[in-house]
């Protein structure tokens, strides 16, 4: 039997989704509707297209190498266009093993942003695979094309077994590789970051009053609108006694710029009933 310290060898699948670890001060219900973390991650991958790929380095006996590269999603594994005269490229020829590290943007605290690691095996695309991958490829990274068909370059694919998703403090599991797969990224991806960024330079006072009237901090001071999705949104309240995050949810899921203004303005009329202020 082996020892409860001795590591543990790497399994395609990990036990649990939706795990947490240690939760600061919950101010809002905690049952709210919000993404899988399935989906969350796969939103994370859909809408950034850099991260860091990590390689088993052959000039440096075995250890970690880590590449800043671009890349596309393509049927739940990420493709990228890269260099046989690359270091990791070299390193992928002798060894395939590989993880993706892609991390979410976004103001204050880097740790606060959800990122995800994807584990597995780095190949070159087959022939008859190619036409797709370099189509999606090409897709989001216009520039490309000017090199896409170069003898040197090739497109590779981290075929995805194992996933680790970090949604910021506290929420963190390794996804179940069949709820991956399975996942969409949220329809909110396109329209999030003009929502936000609109409300908090145009609706601060509304942000105010949804933490007031629907959330536990009914002292917040401030606050900022940090993401927002299909089910709802998420906000950074400033109380008298520090920052803590604010999760609402949406009483109809929405999956437009049309469809969120409209239930975040029944938000804003219900706030002002419960707290009087109409």
């Amino acid at each position: 039997m082996a020892e409860e310290n001795e590591p543990k060898k790497h399994t395609q699948h990990a036990p649990n989704d939706e795990t947490t670890s240690l939760t600061p001060k919950l101010l809002y219900e905690r049952n709210v509707a919000r993404p899988s973390h399935a989906e969350y991650a796969r939103t994370i991958a859909s809408k950034m297209h850099v991260a860091t790929l990590c390689t088993v380095s052959q000039r440096a006996d075995g250890f970690p190498y880590g590449s800043f590269v671009t890349y596309a999603m393509h049927e739940g594994n990420p493709v990228f266009l890269i260099s046989q005269l690359a270091e990791h490229t070299k390193n992928l020829i002798v060894d395939s093993k590989a993880s993706l590290l892609i991390a979410e943007n976004g103001e204050g605290n880097p740790l606060a942003h959800g990122r995800v690691t994807l584990v597995g095996h780095c190949t070159l695309v087959p022939e008859n695979e190619r036409d797709a991958v370099k189509e999606c490829f090409l897709e989001i990274h216009e520039s490309a094309s000017a090199y896409s068909d170069w003898d040197d370059f090739g497109f590779y694919k981290l075929k995805v077994d194992s996933i680790r998703f970090i949604g910021g403090f506290g929420r963190m599991s390794w996804v179940n590789e069949s709820k991956w797969f399975d996942a969409e990224p949220d329809p909110m991806i396109e329209f999030g970051d003009d929502i936000v960024e609109h409300m908090n330079d145009d609706h601060s006072d509304a942000l105010v009053l949804y933490c007031k009237a629907m959330s536990k901090a009914t002292d917040t001071i401030e606050a900022k609108m940090t993401a927002i999705d299909r089910y709802g949104f998420e906000m950074l309240a400033t109380t008298g006694d520090g920052q803590f995050p604010i999760r609402l949810a949406f009483k109809k899921q929405v999956d437009s710029s049309d469809s969120a203004r409209i239930e975040l303005v029944k938000m804003v009329k219900e706030a002002r009933k419960l707290l009087n202020t109409e």
